[in-house]
């Protein structure tokens, strides 16, 4: 049976809910692609929404999306490219931070490791996963890496992040929870 080009590259619309699909490996890396590029955009964007030092971004969107696609070390994998080309995109000006870097990639790895949880709910998953990767990765240990950057007392960077960085977390999981009736249609989750 020889299929057209078409026919591969056509996405099947009449997937069932809840029959997740097996992505081919040129798919998956197509996704991680797709997912890094989107990552990057995003980040652009969030320069955009800065006030002060606090910035409004939707880069966790896609970093969720790679968990609930793709699990956890295909996450970590789009996470981590996205900080390291991100550095040298938004123009920093500094090598990215090995502690963030590993914080960010821990957060694609817990999130996709949540994700691979039978018997649970997709917005029990979601809520888990980020009440864990919010104090782990986000509260833990960026803060941490962060304090020790800046000099500053972890207790006073912790209450800072707690105050605006988690609401923004919070939004992002919100939004990827409106996405999943788009995800699941399409087969991939």
């Amino acid at each position: 049976m020889d299929k057209s080009s078409q026919e591969i590259a056509t996405v099947d619309t009449k997937a069932e809910y809840g029959s997740k699909k097996k992505l081919k490996s040129t798919q998956k890396i197509t996704y991680q692609a797709t997912l890094v590029a989107l990552a990057l955009i995003l980040k652009l964007v969030g320069q955009v929404f800065q006030f002060g030092s606090y910035k409004i971004t939707f880069v966790y969107i896609p970093w969720i999306l790679a968990a609930v696609i793709m699990g956890p070390f295909r996450a970590a994998a789009v996470i981590s490219l996205t900080d390291f080309i991100g550095t040298f995109v938004v123009q920093t000006g500094d090598m990215p931070l090995p502690v963030i870097l590993l914080s960010n990639t821990l957060f694609g790895f817990i999130m996709g490791w949540i994700f691979k949880i039978p018997k649970l709910g997709a917005r029990l998953k979601l809520l888990i996963g980020t009440v864990i990767v919010t104090f782990v990765c986000t509260l833990g240990i960026s803060t941490a890496a962060l304090a020790d950057l800046y000099a500053m007392p972890y207790s006073v960077l912790f209450v800072d992040r707690l105050l605006f960085q988690v609401p923004v977390l919070v939004l992002n999981a919100v939004i990827v929870a409106f996405l999943f009736p788009v995800v699941r249609k399409l087969g991939l989750m």
